[in-house]
Formats: structure tokens, sequence, C-alpha cells
């Protein structure tokens, strides 16, 4: 594996090991029930960050072995 897949693995860790805690901590900021925008705003940007982490190397991944199919054809 790669170095820079391990990097993006370690940090879907990160992030999926503080998701727990980063739900807790908006549970306990409600406002008469309400969940405060700004902590769903950041959780959300974080979310975002990594799935398109993912997402990217995803279709890099893709294109690689489109690329290489193609240059296998005859």
């Amino acid at each position: 594996m790669i170095r820079r897949d391990r990097e993006l693995l370690v940090h879907l860790s990160a992030v999926n090991t503080r998701l727990g805690e980063a739900v807790v901590e908006l549970c306990t900021h409600q406002d008469g029930g309400e969940l405060p925008a700004e902590g769903l705003r950041a959780l959300g940007d974080n979310l975002q960050h990594v799935a398109t982490r993912l997402l990217t190397r995803a279709a890099e991944l893709e294109g690689a072995a489109a690329t290489a199919a193609l240059d296998q054809d005859p």
C-alpha cells in the first residue's frame, strides 16, 4: 500500500475515533432540544473533507485502472 493511501486510512481512522465524541459534544450543547448550528457545520465540514479525500482517491484509482486497461488493448 502506498504511503498516501496509508495516510488516508489513518485520517479516516482518526475521524472515526472522534465521531462519537463529536456527537456527544453536540448533544451536550443542545439549546432547548436544538443542535448548535456551529457544531453541526464543523462536523459536516470535517466529514465532507474526509469524504472528498476518499472519493478523489477512488477516482484516481479508477482512472489508473482504465488507463492500464486501455494500454493493454491490442
